[in-house]
């Protein structure tokens, strides 16, 4: 049977034709990217038999996933006599299944069921953390296996952003497109188009033009992201308590501990009084109870505590915030990792509304060092780089490290499954 099914002509020239691996999408919304990739895989998927996995950082539900409209696109096309939509999944007459996750469920136990894909769709990949990348690329292993990535332009901060456009991955094929490459592209969204730029040039050239947001100086944290974790609200306390604690090194620093419990910061404790058995008596104070887990920056002072903790029996974690990351390919020393895994994870925690707390995330900065190890490696400026410029009422990033400290385990445990379901 023939079937006239059209998709936008770049994706046909540089996508389908390509035999690289990752074949991504990205730019500006009504760009059209996700109703070529639907018809694509629907195609490909009545060629021959095919196991095809979408998935997403977060899926609540399958109404968050690609499912409705590889649905609607079956309809359109009058497929429903190859195609059988099921309530989790899509099936094929010739064995042809696609199934949808989100990528928070997994770890590199479980994606273990995913390892047999012929075709991967990672929607909203300006979404997908570093965690999930690391995890879901070598899973995709079967030979002839391709990774179609679609992405809308936010920060360039995003890890895919980082490694398709910014590092050109030699493995991939990568396509620019805005609405301009559209032929879908209808009257009621060249409206909005319309209405957004008439409004606000710069943010509509974001929005539809697909512009990286204009942030100045490369933060870590963009504050749009921190504003959304300081207005997250989460009600249902589940999961582990942890503990992170910055501890002061020199005059003017703060002794900062907070404590959440899941993804939700419960407590914090601030104090400028450098007395070390003051600041051992009030973490022990803090913390409460020896089964919960204390991750503690490991400088001087921090380590001396440490060790009394330890000695004592508490459960203690230190970190060198200038020891090595456990990502070496993206990160030049552990802060730099903490920060970006932190960053990572804003959408989806809770964190207290304080304006000195903001100020430090969102002034934090980093840079590239130009292709060491053949990869753009990022850094994290120093504390003495932040004090120069931060404006913020104590100029060491003691409160924003804390936080870091309190959810690192959330990544390096492999926590980070069990405490991310139902996020809102």
């Amino acid at each position: 049977m023939d079937l006239n099914i059209e998709i936008v002509d770049k994706v046909q020239q540089k996508l389908v034709n390509s035999t690289k691996r990752h074949r991504i999408i990205w730019g500006g919304r009504g760009k059209g990217a996700s109703w070529s990739l639907a018809r694509i895989l629907l195609v490909k998927g009545m060629k021959e038999s095919r196991f095809i996995v979408c998935v997403r950082e977060i899926q609540k539900t399958l109404a968050d996933s690609v499912k409705k409209l590889l649905e609607d696109t079956i309809d359109l096309f009058n497929l429903r006599f190859f195609y059988k939509i099921h309530v989790n999944d899509i099936r094929g007459k010739n064995g042809t299944k696609f199934i949808f996750n989100g990528l928070r469920e997994y770890n590199a136990d479980n994606i273990k069921s995913l390892e047999g894909a012929d075709d991967c769709w990672v929607a909203e990949g300006q979404t997908i953390s570093r965690r999930s990348i690391n995890i879901l690329r070598p899973t995709i292993r079967k030979d002839g296996s391709v990774m179609w990535w679609d992405f809308n332009t936010r920060y360039e901060t995003d890890p895919v952003y980082i490694d398709y456009v910014l590092n050109k991955d030699p493995n991939a094929e990568v396509l620019f497109l805005n609405w301009r490459d559209n032929p879908w592209f209808t009257e009621s969204m060249k409206m909005e188009k319309d209405s957004d730029f008439a409004r606000n040039v710069e943010e509509a050239e974001h929005i539809w033009e697909g512009k990286l947001r204009m942030m100045g100086d490369k933060f870590v944290c963009p504050s749009e992201l921190v504003d959304i974790a300081i207005k997250n609200v989460i009600t249902e306390l589940t999961g582990k308590f942890a503990v992170g604690a910055d501890i002061a090194h020199q005059g003017g620093d703060e002794i900062v501990f907070y404590k959440r419990q899941g993804r939700k910061i419960i407590d914090k404790y601030y104090s400028k009084r450098q007395d070390t058995v003051k600041t051992l008596r009030d973490l022990k104070a803090f913390t409460i109870d020896k089964s919960i887990g204390i991750t503690i920056d490991n400088g001087d002072i921090g380590k001396a505590i440490a060790d009394l903790l330890v000695l004592d029996g508490w459960i203690v974690t230190g970190i060198n915030f200038g020891g090595s990351p456990k990502d070496k390919v993206h990160y030049e020393d552990c802060a730099t990792e903490m920060y970006f895994n932190l960053r990572d994870q804003l959408e989806y925690i809770d964190i207290p509304p304080d304006e000195e707390l903001r100020n430090q995330l969102i002034q934090r900065k980093f840079n590239y060092l130009g292709s060491k190890r053949g990869y753009e490696v990022m850094k994290i400026e120093s504390k003495d780089e932040f004090k120069t410029h931060a404006i913020a009422m104590n100029k060491s990033p003691d409160r924003a490290d804390a936080l870091v400290l309190c959810f690192y385990d959330l990544v390096s445990s492999g926590l980070i499954e069990t405490l991310t379901h139902n996020i809102f």
